[in-house]
């Protein structure tokens, strides 16, 4: 009895998926069953089924187990003898070894388009195998992390670094004493040559200025624009008169007081008030007044300048003094070394 109920079981079972099989098939497949890390599998599911058939289609949210989907293509679907032929297209991966099934997808159908009845036949599950990208004696199995290993103190590294800080030091020492020098005297290493005097400067600076074209070109606001530069330059070397932040009353005012000739100060205030005239006023000077103004300018210099004289000698027989005989004397050009006269003293 138990024999006849199983083989009624069976035909009837055979029966449905006969009828099954006539509206719908689904089928899975892939491109290769076995990979190694990484690789890409191209998974597809194809539905079978008659035309007027409704079935639920597979979304791009498939659940592919341990398997991830990196994309997918859902082509239209394509008519063949009454019957639609459709695909969905997934290009899957996995990122571990061993053996991995794609499970089964159930697809629903309406047998009925009356009724919201629906039955479910599903794709085919697949095996597929991951190697790992090792092989043979390259495919060793992980091993544990290895103790710490004690590192030997490095005497030669660490006096190495001990030499080089000191040089460090040393180096930064003698930066600070050449920054600490440059900023106290002005140089580093040899002190540069003494300026010339001032006489020396506004004398060369003259005779360039005379021997320039200036003139002939009639340039006389550039000509004497030099020469007040040329004099009031000058003026500050020998004087210390800020003669280029004045205006020629107050040079006259403050040369007052360190200039006693009433000539030098008048040779001085014409040739100042000839140069503002020519500068500011556009005066054009007649050639005579030009020379004189060339002649004042080279006088008052000549006159004015310091130069050093060493002393007379003293004759055998005369009265020594205590200073040396050699030691120089600052002197004012135009003054007579014989204004210093000595007075003898007699007991009354």
């Amino acid at each position: 009895m138990r024999r006849i109920l199983f083989i009624l079981i069976l035909l009837l079972s055979s029966a449905l998926f006969a009828e099954d099989k006539g509206l719908i098939e689904v089928k899975a497949q892939v491109d290769t069953a076995v990979i190694t890390i990484g690789d890409r599998i191209h998974y597809s599911i194809i539905i079978d089924r008659k035309k007027e058939l409704r079935v639920e289609r597979p979304g791009e949210g498939l659940n592919l187990g341990m398997f991830e989907i990196k994309a997918y293509d859902f082509p239209e679907p394509v008519e063949k003898d009454g019957r639609m032929i459709e695909r969905f297209n997934f290009t899957i991966s996995v990122y571990d070894t061993g053996h991995y099934v794609i499970p089964p997808f159930p697809v629903a159908y309406f047998p009925k388009d009356t009724t919201n009845k629906y039955q479910i036949i599903e794709a085919p599950a697949i095996s597929i195998l991951v190697k790992s990208v090792l092989e043979g004696s390259e495919a060793r199995e992980l091993k544990d992390v290895k103790a710490p290993v004690d590192i030997p103190f490095n005497y030669r590294f660490w006096i190495s670094m001990l030499v080089i800080v000191v040089l460090l030091i040393l180096a930064g020492w003698l930066i600070y004493r050449l920054i600490k020098k440059r900023r106290e005297t002005g140089y580093i290493f040899n002190p540069p040559p003494p300026p010339p005097p001032a006489h020396v400067t506004a004398l060369n600076d003259l005779q360039e200025l005379f021997a320039s074209d200036l003139l002939e070109k009639g340039d006389y606001k550039q000509f004497f624009s030099r020469l007040s530069e040329i004099i009031r330059i000058y003026l500050e070397g020998r004087y210390y008169v800020l003669a280029m932040e004045q205006t020629t009353a107050e040079i006259m005012r403050a040369v007052q007081n360190v200039l006693s000739e009433e000539t030098l100060q008048n040779e001085l205030h014409q040739l100042l008030t000839m140069s503002d005239l020519v500068k500011f006023a556009k005066h054009k000077p007649e050639p005579e007044d030009v020379e004189h103004v060339k002649e004042a300018a080279l006088n008052f210099v000549e006159t004015t300048k310091l130069v050093y004289e060493p002393q007379r000698e003293i004759h055998e027989g005369s009265e020594q003094n205590d200073s040396p005989e050699s030691e120089p004397k600052l002197i004012e050009a135009g003054s007579s070394p014989e204004e210093d006269t000595t007075v003898d003293s007699t007991e009354s």
